[in-house]
């Protein structure tokens, strides 16, 4: 009797035990949280505001003002992920800029007319751009902070310029020419994370909307005005910025 007693104690034992190994969650291993490194492609298009230009012709010097202008790019790039509170970033970026003539003012006599005034300051330019973004939460973290990251930069590059078709109604073409230079940019913004913005949507997944400001600069462009007239001009530019970057 006492080993029927003993064999069913140790029966009922092994099927509690197995019971209760089914009922235990197989634990996972931890999923790796993604740091953000990787290939991107992105746009950037803004509106611009170029400070006055100006040329030598027929002894004066013209003063030229341009009305609002624009700037598109297209941009490639690789971000090399979380380095403690900061992500790096290096791009490639092309882009064409417009702008049109408001007024030509010769120096120290005034306006010669808004309404005649004519002609274009085209610009096609070329950087290689350096980034710090600057997340405010953590990797991983999908609250309210993670939607914005700031990010600050610039770049280095040319800027080859034309003063395209400039002159005056009732005088004809003053200028038309180009000369390339060595240029700069200085950027500051925040992107907007849209995959947690639109978390329902794979359209928007790693994408990546930036509105920041520029400012862009070159120096000492060297023209030749249609009378055979040499002379150089400074360009600088402010601008707003809306981009997208799509990361693979």
């Amino acid at each position: 009797m006492k080993k029927l007693i003993l064999a069913a104690l140790i029966s009922t034992s092994l099927v509690s035990a197995a019971a209760a190994a089914d009922m235990v969650t197989p634990m996972q291993p931890p999923s790796a949280v993604d740091n953000g490194m990787g290939f991107y492609l992105g746009s950037l298009s803004s509106v611009s505001f170029l400070k006055h230009t100006d040329f030598d012709v027929g002894g004066f010097n013209i003063n030229t003002k341009y009305d609002t202008g624009f700037y598109s790019a297209i941009r490639g790039g690789y971000n090399f992920g979380s380095m403690g509170y900061v992500t790096p970033r290096v791009e490639l970026e092309v882009g064409y800029g417009s702008a049109s003539v408001d007024e030509h003012r010769v120096t120290g006599f005034g306006s010669v007319g808004s309404i005649n005034s004519y002609g274009d300051a085209n610009t096609i330019q070329g950087f290689v751009n350096g980034y710090l973004d600057i997340p405010l939460a953590p990797a991983g973290d999908t609250g309210f902070l993670s939607v914005f990251t700031p990010y600050v930069g610039g770049g280095v590059g040319a800027i080859n310029l034309k003063l395209r078709k400039q002159g005056v109604g009732s005088v004809g073409t003053l200028i038309d020419d180009d000369d390339t230079a060595f240029a700069y940019h200085l950027d500051a913004g925040v992107g907007i994370n849209l995959q947690s913005v639109f978390s329902g949507s794979t359209l928007f997944e790693k994408t990546s909307l930036d509105i920041g400001y520029r400012y862009t600069a070159a120096d000492n462009f060297d023209f030749t005005a249609r009378d055979g007239t040499s002379s150089s001009t400074d360009f600088s530019s402010n601008a707003v910025t809306v981009g997208f970057r799509k990361q693979f």
